[in-house]
């Protein structure tokens, strides 16, 4: 378990690193009225220009949905979103994590309990 929190906590730190916040400038708009997002995003990254304008219908789609196509238009321009603007696509992604582990240790302790009867 203590393995599991270091690699998190360096994984955290690397893409923590990873920003330079030197050779970005990044100014970025979401707006969201429930039935259309739009998302207009400006500046530069590396020397490259970023224009970025867009409206998405989003009727129908809940929250996850909606951050899930907010990530999208980021990171078709080569930027990570903001973390504060992926509360639930974090949240998802965790549980998903935390599911597939604990079926993983679930999967040990049975295979240890047959073996020991056997």
């Amino acid at each position: 378990m203590k393995t599991l929190i270091i690699c998190l906590l360096l994984s955290i730190g690397t893409i923590a690193m990873a920003k330079d916040p030197a050779s970005s400038k990044v100014r970025t708009r979401i707006s969201d009225d429930s039935q259309t997002i739009s998302i207009q995003i400006d500046g530069f990254k590396h020397g490259r220009k970023i224009q970025y304008d867009h409206t998405f219908d989003v009727s129908g789609m809940n929250v996850l949905q909606k951050e899930l196509l907010t990530y999208r238009a980021f990171d078709s321009q080569g930027l990570l979103p903001p973390l504060h603007m992926m509360k639930w696509l974090i949240f998802a992604a965790l549980g998903l994590t935390g599911l597939i582990l604990t079926l993983i240790l679930v999967i040990i302790q049975r295979m240890k309990f047959r073996l020991k009867v056997s």
